[in-house]
């Protein structure tokens, strides 16, 4: 199957780089069988009966529904790609009503995707299968020498419901918090419980949080994840405050990341998230000074990030950092019963 998938591949120009790989490579059963274990989401394979053999791959699809409940109804098709030979028969119609039935099956509301404005040929089958364009990722890609956009589709799987529009419900802070004596430092062992602590208070303070907080991942999952970068670069970034909570409170925390794959060499992920009674005092634009700083050493040349419709207080923060929204993914999240869109945002940095 590695086999398959990689010439696939390289023959999909607009899929990765040729050469590169597929990211399971190796360990192809293993990804499988965690992906089928908790149908977090689905690989398809177009085959071939006329084929020595009975049944060479000439095409896939993978999607992926999302990681926590109140999102897990929208379903990212990742990867889709056939044989060059294969191309024009319809079966790329065929792979995209295959994982629409299969997530209709698992009760998604949402399916999702991006695409390279110069693939001319799967825009027209994204429309074709019902994509609707939601928003342009700017120069967010380098092809054929130059930087190029990508399209964000999405198709709403029922009727189109009224988003949900609110007020931010958050508590304002009550006082000032003396934001000097806090330490901005790197993530590292041994945070794991008081990172716990922090991601549950965020939880329960935020009615649009898409995580719930019996979704908060226990310490010893979270000292993994610190230890394990994945080789691709990343900061995770907290601020501290000594005896606040607890010894080495995090009152923030803060993340930037880089895919080295698939051409998103140079677009950063940035993610700032601050407990409320701590808002307003300056605390996010000193973390996220941090993180573009270190992002630029990296060599990026544009940050994006996401942020809930509803929360005008995000929404005036990525602005107020130079950000400007690209794409809204209707329905993105539901909370109690209700569709919450979600606002991509992106800021250029050259």
């Amino acid at each position: 199957m590695e086999e398959a998938v990689e010439q696939i591949n390289n023959e999909t120009e607009f899929l990765g780089v040729p050469g590169e790989g597929h990211p399971w490579d190796g360990h192809f059963d293993e990804e499988l069988a965690r992906l089928y274990e908790r149908s977090a989401g689905v690989m398809l394979l177009a085959l071939d009966r006329g084929a020595p053999g009975g049944g060479a791959i000439v095409g896939y699809l993978s999607a992926f529904a999302g990681w926590y409940e109140r999102q897990r109804g929208t379903v990212f098709i990742a990867v889709v790609g056939l044989r060059e030979r294969h191309r024009g028969r319809g079966i790329g119609t065929r792979l995209f009503a295959a994982v629409e039935d299969w997530a209709r099956a698992q009760g998604a509301w949402r399916l999702e995707l991006r695409v390279s404005s110069l693939n001319g040929r799967g825009l027209a089958l994204y429309r074709k299968c019902g994509f609707a364009n939601e928003g342009t990722i700017r120069a967010g890609v380098m092809r054929e020498g130059r930087w190029t956009d990508d399209f964000w589709m999405g198709k709403l799987l029922g009727p189109a419901a009224p988003a949900m529009s609110v007020p931010d419900a958050r508590p304002r802070p009550s006082g000032h918090h003396a934001t000097h004596t806090l330490v901005l430092r790197e993530m590292r062992p041994g945070d794991g419980p008081a990172f716990r602590d922090w991601d549950m208070r965020m939880c329960a303070a935020n009615p649009l949080a898409i995580k719930a907080p019996g979704e908060v991942a226990p310490p010893h999952a979270i000292e993994r994840d610190i230890a394990a970068t994945g080789g691709d670069p990343r900061l995770w970034l907290a601020a501290v405050q000594q005896d606040m909570y607890g010894p080495e409170a995090i009152i923030a925390f803060g993340t930037a990341s880089i895919e080295r794959r698939f051409r998103m060499n140079f677009d950063a992920w940035v993610g700032i998230s601050v407990l409320p009674e701590w808002a307003g005092q300056g605390l996010g634009r000193r973390m996220h000074t941090r993180l573009e700083a270190w992002a630029r050493a990296q060599g990026a040349r544009r940050l994006s990030g996401a942020v809930q419709a509803p929360s005008r207080a995000a929404r005036a923060f990525t602005a107020a950092m130079g950000y400007d929204e690209e794409v809204t993914m209707r329905g993105a999240s539901r909370i109690n019963g209700m569709p919450v869109d979600r606002v991509r945002v992106g800021k250029l940095l050259v």
